[in-house]
């Protein structure tokens, strides 16, 4: 190296190879000649890729790196805490239905107009609905999550104790396609046997189906015998049934015991009735009939005696709306309309602390005392 005159010299050092183990050569009668020692390649340090979105990044490798994000992020599941092998994977398509935690996807690049962003909406039923903003609705879930300081410590105001065993309440809250699963898997609901192909089927309406649970949930386990197979387009007074659009049910028996000849004062039908009676708001039945009377029950409107309902107890709901028609649904500007009244509606302050005026419950003090 001549002096005064500096010069660079790179480096490139590789850790010695590890020695090649091979099986003894098997023999003949022939020797067979010393094989060739195998080549050995030197391991390569996995290359680290810059962002995949800079110029030139993916020619240069950046492709691989991005070979399959969305397979690579289900497979760790992290969000769920699942293993690979505990779930299969499968794409997603219209209508599918996916647990909590799920990617869906991944937000595409910016262009010149705007940015990466995910649109949510509703779409409510019925033919012709337009798609809404689902803000004013998540806005009062939020709002009720917020408030911990009314429930336990860290149970879900959304959730039982045990998800497994809601409380009424909470069943009276779950959608149709919960409650027509339920309905199916309870052994205290006793249904006749076409009459089971119509839950499945989901022609009954979801208020026939939460009664159900809502009387085995009370005690009273239900002998179901008319749902809408199996029974008469109009009643013997002539009227379109409401079994026809699936909006009502009649029972039989409670506990075993049969509605008929146990009927009147204390009996398992004025049982039945006074907690059928409990039912308000949308739950309310359109009409409870037997052979008691309105004036058994202090004049409720909905009781009606009918001689031929000797041997059962119907219960019916007024169709929520005609579904040929959509004639009782909101229309399309009704929604909008409904949606921007709700999005200008105050939501309450709802304090997340105990008032200074709060007695605090010390360990081993009764609720009530």
């Amino acid at each position: 190296m001549n002096a005064g005159k500096h010069q660079a010299i790179a480096l490139r050092i590789q850790p010695p190879a590890r020695p090649v183990k091979h099986a003894p050569a098997k023999t003949t009668e022939t020797a067979a000649p010393a094989a060739e020692p195998a080549s050995v390649a030197a391991p390569t340090k996995e290359r680290l890729f810059a962002h995949p979105d800079r110029p030139a990044a993916r020619a240069a490798g950046g492709a691989v790196q991005l070979a399959d994000p969305i397979v690579d992020e289900l497979t760790q599941a992290a969000p769920l805490g699942f293993k690979p092998r505990d779930f299969t994977q499968k794409p997603l398509k219209k209508g599918a239905r996916v647990i909590g935690g799920t990617i869906l996807g991944h937000l595409g690049k910016r262009t010149k107009t705007e940015a990466p962003h995910l649109t949510f909406e509703i779409r409510p039923a019925g033919a012709g609905a337009p798609r809404i903003d689902p803000k004013p609705i998540l806005d009062g879930w939020k709002l009720l999550e917020s408030t911990a300081i009314y429930r336990v410590k860290g149970k879900n105001p959304f959730f039982g104790e045990d998800a497994e065993n809601p409380s009424v309440g909470q069943l009276l809250l779950l959608s149709k396609e919960q409650l027509i699963q339920r309905v199916l898997h309870d052994s205290r609901i006793q249904i006749y046997g076409c009459g089971i192909a119509d839950v499945r089927s989901g022609q009954i309406d979801r208020r026939v189906l939460a009664t159900m649970l809502y009387l085995a949930a009370n005690g009273l386990k239900p002998t179901i015998t008319a749902l809408k197979c199996g029974h008469s387009y109009l009643t013997t007074s002539g009227n379109v049934s409401e079994h026809t659009s699936g909006d009502a049910v009649d029972i039989a028996a409670i506990n075993g015991t049969p509605i008929l000849d146990h009927q009147g004062k204390g009996s398992i039908t004025d049982t039945t009735i006074q907690r059928l009676l409990a039912l308000q708001g949308a739950m309310k039945p359109h009409q409870i009939i037997s052979l008691m009377t309105p004036e058994d029950f202090g004049g409720a409107d909905n009781i009606l005696s009918l001689p031929d309902h000797d041997n059962h107890i119907h219960v019916g709901f007024h169709p929520m709306y005609n579904s040929s028609d959509g004639q009782g649904a909101l229309k399309a500007g009704q929604w909008i309309k409904l949606i921007d009244r709700l999005n200008n509606i105050d939501n309450p302050t709802v304090p997340v602390k105990p008032s200074k005026d709060a007695i605090p419950v010390k360990p081993g003090d009764h609720a009530g005392d």
